[in-house]
């Protein structure tokens, strides 16, 4: 985030950002971004010796239509080129299913093949999209694997989570690692 400017940073969508994945240049300008960069700007404004080195950016959305949460972080099958092994999974926002207030949870992941890196997700769920969301965000980030993300450590409550032999970022996981090779 410096510019050719000593001393001065740009963050947002007055700035270049890279995409994660390729290194290439994209429009991203959702607030996410902007202060993704701008914490990253922030540390290395005020850091004397050693600087936080932005990978770049991968797009997180999030948003409710008629009380359903649907949430996609990273890249979609779509938009990739490359061989992937996707794992999908479903199953119930608690557990028994019978309790009240209990929905349907469906999530996709996206793994590079020969590799196994997560590089992207999908989530339809109306109560917890965005912190399925958030962790697979944070797995991108950090580069997991479906190795990592099939032995995934969770913490579950019947009353707010599904149950622990079906929790859907494992089972999805799961599911993906199968079809490796």
């Amino acid at each position: 985030m410096r510019t050719s400017v000593p001393h001065i940073f740009a963050v947002g969508d007055c700035a270049e950002t890279k995409e994660f994945f390729t290194g290439k240049c994209v429009p991203i300008m959702l607030a996410f971004t902007a202060c993704y960069e701008a914490r990253i700007a922030g540390i290395n404004v005020n850091k004397k010796s050693q600087f936080i080195k932005n990978n770049g950016t991968f797009t997180c959305f999030l948003t409710s239509i008629n009380g359903l949460m649907l949430g996609s972080v990273g890249l979609n099958e779509e938009c990739i080129h490359k061989k992937v092994v996707v794992g999908i999974s479903q199953c119930y926002s608690h557990h028994p299913e019978s309790l009240l207030d209990t929905h349907l949870i469906k999530v996709k992941l996206i793994f590079s093949k020969p590799r196994g890196m997560l590089i992207g997700g999908q989530v339809m769920e109306p109560e917890s999209a965005g912190k399925i969301v958030n962790i697979l965000a944070l797995a991108i980030q950090k580069q997991a694997t479906v190795h990592d993300l099939s032995t995934l450590q969770i913490a579950t409550h019947p009353l707010l989570t599904p149950a622990p032999t079906v929790y859907p970022l494992v089972t999805a996981t799961q599911s993906a690692l199968s079809k490796f090779k």
